[in-house]
């Protein structure tokens, strides 16, 4: 006896007919539906290898076949109370599907959502980012500058996402340590869409934590995008580097005159996650956030050894162990620097902020001095 959870629907009629379903281990079952009984229809269920299930659902194989001529000869009944929620499968007392039960020839499904089906197939999270951009229109094309300049952009920004809801769920990434690597693997023709995926070893189930709680940030913050106000609450609410990876964003569909959709998924999703942007809407967003000064800075404490202080350029650098910051003072500060003793220790509070170098979208941290106190030990 075992559990299975229902995937994708393929054909239903008042109820799912025909199903894929996955256990708890990630072993996927069709289902078809063979019998209706007191308590509802009754379910033949068979398991099926990863690409066979790939090439149901891309219609290169026939329902009767997977019946016909299954992988393994195990047979399951299921009677599910509430297709919704997991249920529980019994072995069925044959090992070949009765004739009366098995579905007439032809009878193929062509499930739509690529994306899903290419994170099962891979086994890992993956991402379609699609950029219509006007040399895209006929075919798979894309200016080198501006596909380098968006892949920086975009890996900056889920960088950035991951980083912030690792800290708001009480587990910070160490300051130098990466949430995880990426790969492209494919491009596809349309809009010029970036096929992403996992680079690194997932969990048993296919799912990169980071990278998922990266791609629901994205997305949760391009739907909120048609609403200005909604769209700037929220990057008030993570601030700092996430919410100026995301203005970058913004900037990049705006000044190349693209709207960007993100669709991403891990293999034990029910469906993808879609969401889109268009150049108007980051307008508007941009608009607001020029506002609000406050929206890409983080504070940043530093605590260690000044070894310049320059008072005629308004510029600084500080040891803090091993690693060297510096800087200048806040623009618009009076701060003045004459009173820093160069040797001695001091803690310096700054604003750090993320600057785009246009062209690259490669991130520079700029660190602007806000006040200083010596170091009491």
């Amino acid at each position: 006896m075992r559990d299975i959870q229902l995937l994708h629907t393929l054909l239903e009629y008042d109820y799912p007919q025909v199903f894929v379903a996955r256990d708890a281990i990630g072993v996927r079952y069709v289902c078809m539906v063979v019998d209706e009984g007191e308590c509802g229809p009754v379910f033949l269920c068979v398991p099926v290898s990863a690409q066979r299930c790939i090439d149901l659902l891309n219609g290169k194989l026939d329902l009767r076949e997977i019946y016909e001529k299954p992988e393994l000869f195990e047979f399951y009944h299921a009677a599910p109370d509430d297709l919704t929620q997991a249920f529980n499968i019994e072995n069925a007392q044959f090992n070949e599907t009765p004739q009366e039960w098995l579905p007439e020839p032809g009878l193929v499904f062509k499930y739509t959502d690529e994306v899903l089906i290419k994170a099962q197939e891979l086994n890992t999270t993956v991402a379609f980012a699609s950029l219509a951009v006007p040399e895209a229109s006929q075919e798979a094309r894309i200016r080198s500058r501006k596909l380098s300049e968006f892949l920086a952009i975009y890996q900056g920004a889920l960088r950035n996402l991951a980083r912030a809801a690792a800290k708001f769920n009480g587990k910070a990434i160490a300051k130098g340590e990466e949430p995880y690597e990426t790969d492209v693997f494919g491009f596809c023709p349309g809009s010029f869409t970036v096929q992403v995926r996992s680079a690194e070893s997932c969990d048993m189930l296919g799912e990169n934590k980071a990278l998922i709680s990266a791609f629901t940030k994205l997305n949760e913050f391009l739907s909120l995008a048609d609403n200005p106000d909604d769209a700037v609450a929220f990057l008030l609410d993570i601030k700092g580097h996430a919410a100026s990876s995301l203005i970058s964003l913004l900037s990049f569909i705006s000044e190349n005159d693209c709207p960007f959709a993100n669709t991403w998924s891990t293999p034990g999703m029910h469906s993808s996650s879609r969401s889109r942007i268009r150049v108007a809407s980051a307008q508007n967003v941009i608009q607001r956030c020029l506002l609000r000064e406050d929206i890409g800075v983080e504070e940043l404490e530093l605590t260690g050894v000044v070894d310049s202080a320059k008072v005629s350029t308004r510029t600084w650098r500080i040891d803090v162990g091993s690693v060297a910051y510096s800087g200048g003072v806040k623009e618009g500060s009076s701060l003045n620097l004459a009173g820093i003793t160069v040797g001695s220790r001091y803690t310096f509070y700054c604003e750090e902020k993320i600057e785009i170098v246009q062209g690259t979208g490669r991130e520079v941290k700029v660190i602007s001095l806000v006040r200083f106190e010596p170091f009491m030990d």
